[in-house]
């Protein structure tokens, strides 16, 4: 999630749109927790939405009721997860992601086919909701802004959303259009053709009881968790947006993202970004509204939405960025004190990554035994137990850089987060706590270098459900391997030179080889090969880089 980080130690796909709206490049990143950590997932009943039922939509929200949507089978009980196996209309693998003039239902990732959607992509989010805790009433308008990529235009394309989420009108570029749940997929045909490269703004209302879905990283379910207290937060990876709200639900498409979210009075809000507080809708008797917005494109796995009875911790980074954390009622006791850590520790990181790449900085501290972590843009989600400890804070703060700035094009290349996030505790008590952290690295291989199963799991193009496995402990080995490799001055300049190169972008690992090549003035694409794609442990000739044999 480009942050579950600890049940293995161990623990996001290729590339993303620049801010400037060019060539995408963007990814995913989560973090498993500590070797001895025991994944608990919450669970809750799932709530199936009825077909036909009145929406009550939230305040400013206008639903397209005027939209006529065709025949549509029962939703299933639950939450549906996109199958990965290919299916007829997955990804036809054409560069414009459509056959003809009816999109992909699926953006093209060899492991996850029907994620995401082709034909188009997506700039921008804004979900204007009404939640209700005590009975888990969920209504929306989603309104997307974005282009057609499809070179013939588009007469029909899909979102992804849950099925426990009932759409009832849907209007595209100002018309109505007609639209059809399929499991997780909305089917939606316009009006009329959508031109090539011409603007797509899609409005979708919809209501339901928000669920989790089962089967996402590690055997944990992702989405919609209601919280002890009887709040909800969403956090998973590779899947949790389409659970609450419309979207193209693959890493390689990212987008701005706002939501403006009214609840009983009692109850507070907190999402990604800054909170505004200007032009904010009347939210009626007895209830409260929020709205917070990010500006930074992300992957939608990036996306939270936190509501509960919290405690609020405040503060700013050495430029003036505001921190925000949110406490939750059963927080760990330390939650605070780690939540007032999250300062100093961007200051650490900023030394060996760059500038801090986000608006606003903080953190979600939960007393859900979620089984992890989650790199949530500019606020991580971090649950109770042992996954809220600071090396864990320190790994889902360096994914801001390593998997929310710079994106995977494709979940293979997902060490590009992990492996990142997960060498950043090395960095960071190198630079505090003065740890020698070649001692460290001998150390360990001297008690992996004869088990073989270690290094079974290669760190890239691992295969469909491996993708959180060796990256959190294979990863920094491998990494600090490198850096012995190629010297201090290339490793720490590719640290920098990294996000600063393809931040608010994807990219895949192919780029991250060729990009340490030209940092090393030479080709160390077989050094590379054997410890980061080899599923034996690395020859000889590799094993023992620079000082590390001595």
């Amino acid at each position: 999630m480009a942050g579950l980080y600890g049940a293995q130690m161990h623990r996001t796909p290729p590339a993303r749109r620049a801010r400037s709206r060019q060539t995408r490049h963007r990814a995913l990143a989560v973090v498993l927790l500590a070797a001895t950590v025991t994944s608990a997932c919450s669970s809750m009943t799932a709530g199936t939405a009825t077909p036909g039922t009145t929406m009550h939509t939230s305040a400013g929200a206008k639903p397209s009721s005027s939209a006529t949507s065709t025949t549509t089978a029962e939703p299933a009980p639950g939450i549906t997860v996109p199958s990965t196996a290919a299916q007829p209309n997955a990804a036809s693998g054409e560069p414009d992601g459509a056959q003809g003039t009816i999109g992909d239902a699926g953006i093209g990732d060899p492991y996850y086919p029907l994620s995401g959607n082709g034909g188009y992509q997506i700039d921008s989010y804004d979900i204007d909701l009404k939640y209700d805790p005590d009975s888990n009433a969920l209504s929306s308008t989603a309104k997307l802004t974005g282009t057609v990529t499809s070179d013939e235009g588009l007469t029909q394309f899909n979102l992804d959303l849950q099925p426990t989420m009932t759409v009832t009108g849907v209007d595209v570029n100002g018309a109505p259009a007609t639209f059809e749940q399929q499991d997780a997929e909305l089917v939606i045909s316009p009006a009329e053709l959508v031109a090539a490269q011409g603007a797509l703004v899609v409005e979708v209302a919809y209501a339901g009881e928000p669920d989790l879905i089962q089967g996402g990283t590690l055997g944990s379910d992702s989405g919609w968790y209601r919280t002890d207290s009887g709040g909800a937060i969403v956090i998973g990876e590779p899947y949790s947006a389409s659970s609450w709200y419309p979207v193209n639900e693959h890493p390689a498409d990212t987008a701005t993202f706002a939501v403006t979210a009214t609840v009983p009075q009692e109850w507070q809000v907190i999402s990604n970004g800054i909170r505004q507080t200007d032009g904010l809708p009347d939210p009626g008797a007895g209830n409260a509204v929020f709205r917070w917005a990010l500006s930074d494109p992300v992957a939608s796995y990036l996306t939270t939405l936190y509501i509960d009875k919290f405690d609020v911790v405040e503060g700013k980074l050495a430029d003036g960025k505001p921190i925000v954390s949110a406490i939750a009622p059963d927080a760990n006791d330390d939650a605070r004190q780690l939540a007032d850590s999250t300062g100093q520790i961007l200051d650490v990181l900023s030394g060996y990554f760059g500038p801090y790449p986000f608006e606003a900085a903080g953190g979600i501290f939960t007393g859900l035994n979620t089984g992890y972590a989650l790199e949530t843009a500019t606020r991580p989600v971090y649950g109770g137990g042992p996954i809220a400890s600071f090396e864990t804070v320190v790994h889902e703060l360096a994914h801001q850089w390593y998997g929310d700035d710079v994106t995977v094009q494709r979940w293979s290349d997902i060490c590009l987060n992990e492996c990142f996030a997960s060498y950043a505790p090395w960095l960071y008590d190198a630079q505090v706590n003065k740890t020698d952290l070649d001692a460290q690295w001998k150390q360990q291989m001297n008690s992996l270098v004869n088990q073989p199963r270690f290094w079974r799991s290669p760190l890239v193009d691992m295969g469909a459900g491996e993708e959180f496995t060796r990256v959190y402990d294979r990863g920094p080995l491998a990494l600090h391997a490198l850096r012995a490799e190629i010297g201090d001055d290339a490793f720490f300049r590719l640290l920098k030179e990294w996000p600063a190169t393809y931040g608010g972008k994807n990219a895949s690992f192919d780029e991250l080889e060729q990009f340490v090549n030209t940092l090393a003035g030479r080709d160390v694409t077989p050094f590379m090969d054997a410890w980061f794609r080899g599923t034996t442990v690395p020859d000889e000739q590799f094993r023992y880089p620079g000082n590390l044999g001595n």
